[in-house]
Parts: structure tokens; C-alpha cells; sequence
């Protein structure tokens, strides 16, 4: 399958190279593909895309978009010749333009800039909706204007910065499945960058996920849940609870010295038996709904926080967990 957007050895820094924004970052992105772009803030995520887009310089490496070299230490293709279309956080629509106005800003082709618009903001449930101005639009309704006039020049690469932050929950789990599938029926490859790895698993084909500056991993959803390399991934994508000394201690769970290992929250089970296990008293209780948080204190005086559905009563209970559900990372 032919990568549409090529990333080699991509390094940048804003303090004379103290400290890397990014480091030596290298990955590829497959035409048609959605890759999301995940991790702590600081992590990297925006000074990528920026780079990708042309809006900062890059120290080292090179960007290629359909074969193309748009970036490198000799070479800087300016942002609007890039083929690159940017959804923005905020939507950066202009509020004194209508909305087919907003939408045919980028488009070049003079002749059919107006049926163009059209048809994308056909495409992205809008039409009719020609004649407003942003503000007289639902914050739903901006987004799928600024992502109509990302689309409408037909660019090689669609960035989504933080597409969905700004929107609540109910409105912002539709607006994604939504939004993702105009994605795909455009075909157009997709980098997503998110702090929410629910969306990062619910829409991406790929998961790339930065820590201070580097790429630690990039892989498809199922095998960064069910094969994380590092504690710090396994983190980003639910509840993972480190066996330190003191819980190895208490589930009788004695592990290689030289990993790190851990168990996610889901694994750990409430009186029930299973490999490794310890007495607990609970110490405070929180009702989340389907769920309560547990406070508990182990035998052996160490404490450990769990969610559960399963019913608790009193204030003693045995946790564990199995051998095969334990995560291992060489340190």
C-alpha cells in the first residue's frame, strides 16, 4: 500500500537543541488511513503537526506528501503549497464571512469554487446552511464547517487538531462518528490529534504515540490495549495499576527483578478466586454510577484504588488478579 505522508528522522527544538521537542521521529502514514497522534501535553503532538503543515521549520529530517519533498534543512514548501488541509481547535472560521464563504477561502480552482463548496458542505450535512455566518451556528455546526473547508481543495493530508475539545460529551461522541465517516468516504489520509485515546480507539487505523519528543510506539488499537510496550502506554489507555515491592508483596506475586510490571484496573477482580490474592478493607467508597471507587487498604498495609461493578459489602473483601493478565516491561 503506497504511504501518502512519509516522516524521516524529523527533529525539532526551540531553545537552540537543550531540549528536543521532538527527537528523531520516523513513520508513515497509508493513503486512506486515519492515524491518531496521542500522548501527555509537552509530548510532541502539536509541534508534529505544525511541522506537517509548514508552519514551523524542522532542525533535522524530512517530510515527504505523495512522494513529495515538502520539508527538509534545504528544502521548505510553503504551508498553502503543501496539499495540506488543518481543521483547527478553535475552527479559525472567519466570523465576518458567510459559511460558503468560509468554505471556498481555499479553494483555487476560480470556476467551480461555488459548486465545490457546495457539494462538500452537502457532504458534511450543512446543506442549505450557505448563507449563515458562524455565529449564528451551533458549535456541532462550526466544526463541520471548518472541516468542509479543510476538504474542499481536495488535500493529500487532513490534520484534525484536537478536533472535539471543545464540544460536551453527548455532542462530541456523534460529531466524531460523524465526522470520521465523511472522513472515509472521502478517502482522504488523516492525522488526528487527540487527547482522548476513547477517540484515538474508536476511530483510528493507526495509534502513534509520542513521549517527549520521541515515538515510543505506533500500532493498530487492539494491539497497543493488549500489547503495550512500556507502563506509560498501557497508561494511556485505561486504569493500569504498577506492582511495586509493596503490592508484589501483598498478592503473593513475586516477579522479575529486572521489569516492570502492572495490571489494568479491569483485570482485578473482587471476591472471586484467581491466581494472586489479598485480603482488603475498604476505606472509602464512591458511587460513579455503574461503577463504584474503591479506596482499599491491603493486608499488608498498602494501598490500592479500584473501580468496580460487582456489589461490595461490608467493609472487607479479597482483590486479585491472574498471572496471564499481567503486563511486563523490560525497564
Amino acid at each position: 500500500m503506497q504511504a501518502t505522508l512519509n516522516i524521516e528522522n524529523l527533529s525539532k527544538s526551540f531553545d537552540q537543541g537543550k531540549v528536543k521537542a521532538l527527537d528523531g521521529v520516523s513513520f508513515y502514514v497509508n493513503k486512506g488511513d486515519i492515524c491518531a497522534v496521542v500522548g501527555e501535553s509537552g509530548s510532541g503532538k502539536t509541534t508534529l503537526i505544525r511541522l506537517i503543515a509548514g508552519l514551523e521549520e524542522l532542525d533535522e529530517g524530512e517530510i515527504h506528501i505523495e512522494d513529495k519533498l515538502v520539508a527538509s534543512i534545504k528544502k521548505n514548501i510553503a504551508p498553502e503549497k503543501r496539499d495540506v488541509g488543518m481543521v483547527f481547535q478553535e475552527y479559525a472560521l472567519f466570523p465576518h464571512l458567510s459559511v460558503l464563504e468560509n468554505v471556498t477561502y481555499g479553494i483555487k480552482k476560480s470556476k467551480s469554487k461555488k459548486e465545490v463548496a457546495l457539494a462538500t458542505l452537502n457532504l458534511v450535512g450543512l446543506e442549505g446552511y450557505e448563507k449563515r455566518y458562524p455565529h449564528e451556528l451551533s458549535g456541532g455546526q462550526q466544526q463541520r464547517v471548518a472541516l468542509a473547508r479543510a476538504l474542499a481543495p481536495n488535500p493529500s493530508v487532513l490534520i484534525l487538531d484536537e478536533p472535539f475539545s471543545n464540544l460536551d460529551a453527548m455532542m462530541r461522541h456523534k460529531l466524531r462518528n460523524d465526522v470520521f465517516n465523511i472522513i472515509k468516504k472521502t478517502g482522504v489520509t488523516a492525522i488526528f490529534v487527540t487527547h482522548d485515546t476513547q477517540d484515538a480507539l474508536a476511530v483510528a487505523d493507526e495509534i502513534l504515540i509520542l513521549q517527549n519528543g520521541r515515538l515510543v510506539q505506533k500500532d493498530e488499537a487492539s494491539a497497543l490495549y493488549k500489547k503495550p510496550q512500556s507502563i506509560y502506554v498501557a497508561s494511556l489507555f485505561g486504569n493500569t495499576i504498577q506492582l511495586n515491592k509493596g503490592l508484589q508483596t501483598a498478592f503473593k506475586c513475586p516477579l522479575k527483578e529486572d521489569c516492570c510490571h502492572a495490571i489494568r484496573n479491569e483485570n482485578i477482580t473482587v471476591n472471586e478466586d484467581c491466581d494472586y490474592v489479598s485480603e482488603a478493607e475498604v476505606l472509602k467508597r464512591t458511587f460513579l454510577g455503574t461503577h463504584s471507587q474503591l479506596l482499599l487498604k491491603l493486608d499488608n498495609g498498602e494501598h490500592i484504588t479500584v473501580v468496580t461493578n460487582e456489589p461490595v459489602l461490608g467493609n472487607t473483601l479479597k482483590i486479585g488478579f491472574n498471572s496471564k493478565d499481567v503486563l511486563a516491561f523490560e525497564e
